[in-house]
């Protein structure tokens, strides 16, 4: 092959790796339709299967709703989510910063105005990493509607869905794909990547998150003549499917708000069964008000602490865990059957609306139960001994409420749900102790100390042989392989402790040390030490300029440089004669 056909191919093969670039941003920058009611072809009312309008039928309980001695009647429709459903499915794929999206947020905010709230779309910029290490410069709306609280108005419970959607899908042959126009790839290399975003084949996302929506739309509706003690917000996240992008921009945005949210109910994924709600145990308080209230109604359902012992990657279950970031409480209902999350199969008809309205009358009278509580004095807390002797720290505190739930921070992080008389280990130098209490109705009291430790720890252990996982990026859970074991495992973070296993803590960002001390029956400790750094996601605010010349494709860097090796060979010899042949003609 010449030079020049060498030069000819690669800087024919740069050129379309920029406009492929160039083009999977453009699909984002289509201008909005100003008629955005998108009107699925389907007639709602004769439209629904048998199977859900007998399960419509069944239901007992639709209206007339006896609730904390006062009289709260509503009627969560499933025709009607299912109507929301197929509407908002009907925009097609919904990632974010596409026109389908901003659609689809038009929508949401409409339905939120219809519903008497006050509505406001907040929008954020961020540059997000694709798997293969590209940079995509991206544009995000956050729908948020507003119910005024009365006596309690500073006081917030938010409800929360995500409407963006994600479809990947397998290649279906390798090199031949780079050219294939039905799927456009966001990047080009590496080829052999075993899944694409799918932009062409526009799925549903019909359960993943639609469906979501659509029962926080039917819970704005029903409750719009009602008034509360304290204040909601419905969120409509966008980016949930990158990284939590709009929760997290939204949280990072309200700095103000974060001591005043009470609870956050993330609903997402409600279309199948077995119904979960997934919790932290420094928030059994607010998993306790789901499950009394799924017993009452006769509403099958699960609490599930999530399982992160072997987890080694930053949290991406959704966006509730973004305010566990926080400190903030919080729960997801959901169902954990991914069969068709994130496949063109996730469509209405694979959804089971009998379940979407239990998971919506579920969330209904728990928002009431918070949002207008029988009680509103926080639980009396106290810590009766304030003085650290040497590095041992015996805690010893007081609650006046014997069912709150306990969270004990540690110079603001949080260490879980420690009993009051247990004897701990203090680093050197100062530190802040708090104990944080909330009862069944959301109410916080706590008391905090100060102390100061003078002591150095010196003790050594011997390192276990065999290697084991005890901690990811975010979280500290427990290794499964010790739970069988004859060992007793003890954690200590950053020197604090013992922590037993099963406290699952969410890491403050900064640097940590991770020390887990294991026991065997003779009584001989091993010791694990192992030191991280934690950083949140990082969300970096920037303004959208120029997508192809931001965006870091290693195919175009690739390309460049053999583009530049090519002429430096192809001119490298006439360079090198002309040199020559100067200097001989100085020699003459």
């Amino acid at each position: 092959m010449s030079s020049r056909m060498l030069i000819i191919i690669l800087t024919t093969l740069l050129f379309l790796s920029s406009t492929t670039a160039a083009t999977t941003e453009n699909i984002d920058k289509r201008e909005i339709s100003s008629n955005y009611i998108a009107t699925p072809s389907f007639d709602i009312e004769s439209g629904l299967s048998k199977k859900n309008v007998d399960a419509l039928a069944a239901y007992s309980f639709d209206s007339n709703i006896q609730y904390n001695n006062t009289s709260i009647p509503f009627d969560v429709s499933q025709t009607r989510l299912e109507k929301s459903t197929r509407i908002i499915s009907s925009f097609g794929e919904r990632k974010i910063g596409s026109k389908n999206a901003a659609e689809a947020s038009l929508f949401i905010k409409d339905e939120m105005e219809k519903a008497g709230l006050q509505v406001s779309l907040d929008n954020f910029s961020a540059r997000v990493r694709t798997r293969d290490f590209n940079y995509w410069n991206v544009s995000g709306t956050d729908v948020v509607g507003i119910k005024e609280g009365k006596a309690l108005k500073d006081e917030i419970i938010l409800i929360t869905a995500h409407y963006d959607s994600r479809i990947i899908v397998p290649p279906e042959s390798g090199l031949k794909d780079i050219f294939d126009s039905e799927i456009r790839k966001p990047y080009l290399w590496p080829v052999w990547s075993d899944t694409y975003v799918c932009e062409s084949a526009n799925g549903t996302g019909a359960d993943d998150n639609a469906g979501g929506v659509a029962c926080m739309l039917e819970l704005e509706r029903v409750l719009q003549n009602e008034s509360f003690d304290r204040t909601i917000y419905f969120i409509a996240f966008s980016g949930e499917e990158y990284n939590l992008l709009g929760s997290q921009a939204w949280v990072e945005a309200h700095p103000e708000l974060k001591n005043n949210i009470v609870a956050v109910i993330n609903v997402d994924s409600i279309g199948n069964e077995p119904l979960y709600v997934d919790y932290l145990p420094q928030h059994t308080w607010l998993k306790t008000i789901f499950e009394n209230e799924a017993k009452n109604s006769g509403i099958r359902i699960q609490s599930l602490v999530p399982d992160y012992s072997n987890f080694i990657h930053p949290l991406i279950g959704g966006d509730h865990e973004i305010f566990w970031e926080n400190d903030i409480p919080a729960v997801a209902i959901c169902h954990h059957n991914d069969r068709n999350f994130h496949k063109l199969s996730d469509t209405v008809d694979n959804i089971d609306f009998s379940v979407v309205r239990n998971a919506s009358v579920l969330t209904a009278k728990s928002l009431i139960y918070l949002a207008s509580p029988d009680e509103n004095q926080a639980p009396f807390v106290n810590i009766s001994n304030s003085k650290a002797s040497g590095a041992s720290f015996e805690l010893f505190y007081n609650v006046s409420d014997p069912e709150a739930t306990i969270d004990i921070f540690f110079d603001n992080q949080s260490m879980g749900n420690l009993q009051s008389g247990r004897n701990f280990s203090l680093p050197e130098g100062k530190h802040t102790i708090k104990v944080l209490a909330t009862d069944l109705y959301g109410n916080r009291g706590s008391d905090s100390i100060n102390t100061v430790n003078e002591e150095k720890q010196n003790r050594s252990f011997e390192t276990p042989g065999q290697e084991e996982k005890y901690c990811g990026n975010y979280i500290i859970g427990y290794s499964k392989n010790f739970v069988d074991s004859n060992r007793t495992l003890y954690f200590y973070l950053d020197d604090f402790g013992p922590l037993y296993p099963g406290n699952l803590l969410i890491l403050t960002p900064g640097s940590h040390n991770l020390k887990i001390w294991s026991e065997n029956e003779s009584k001989v400790l091993d010791m694990k030490n192992e030191t991280f750094e934690f950083t949140k996601y990082s969300i970096e605010n920037i303004d959208i300029e120029n997508s192809v010349a931001d965006r870091k494709n290693p195919l175009i860097f690739i390309s460049g440089v053999f583009v530049s090796l090519t002429v430096i060979a192809f001119y490298g010899k006439r360079i090198k004669r002309k040199l020559l042949n100067l200097k001989d003609s100085k020699d003459e």
